[in-house]
């Protein structure tokens, strides 16, 4: 199996891992009393923010030990997940849930392009369009409930 293949055991964990939290905020805010509600909510947004900083992150750090990699490519992802990230605990709640579907749904492209071209690890080809998905369909989930 080629790099863009083989996704790495921890990158498997800590990719997955870290979605569950989306899937248990939409089910929180749509099984959850109205106070549960409101705080699954919260936390989904406040998680959310995190992880999507944390992949501008990931994104820019690459360009930092790879020649290869295009250092301006990389600040220029990093800037809209970074914006996306902070309007989704800024906003009021639909719209902030909605601005962090957004950078998730943009990471899924993204990443998965800059895997393919050198300037993300290679298995991000595999990982991304499979992992972000995830966060992408609980925060519309989540919109959708408070839209109802």
């Amino acid at each position: 199996m080629s790099d863009r293949e083989t996704i790495p055991l921890p990158s498997i964990i800590f990719g997955y891992g870290p979605m569950l939290p989306f899937v248990a905020g939409a089910l929180g805010v749509w099984l959850g009393m109205p106070a549960w509600q409101a705080l699954a909510l919260w936390l989904t947004q406040v998680w959310g923010a995190l992880i999507l900083s944390f992949v501008a992150g990931v994104r820019r750090g690459f360009a930092f030990e790879r020649e290869r990699a295009s250092t301006p490519v990389e600040i220029a992802t990093m800037i809209p997940y970074v914006v996306l990230a902070g309007l989704g605990v800024l906003l009021p709640p639909l719209w902030g849930v909605m601005a962090l579907a957004l950078g998730f749904a943009l990471a899924t492209l993204l990443d998965t392009r800059a895997a393919k071209r050198g300037n993300a690890p290679a298995f991000f080809a595999r990982l991304r369009p499979t992992q972000f998905p995830i966060a992408v369909l609980s925060l519309l989930a989540i919109a959708a409930r408070a839209v109802v």
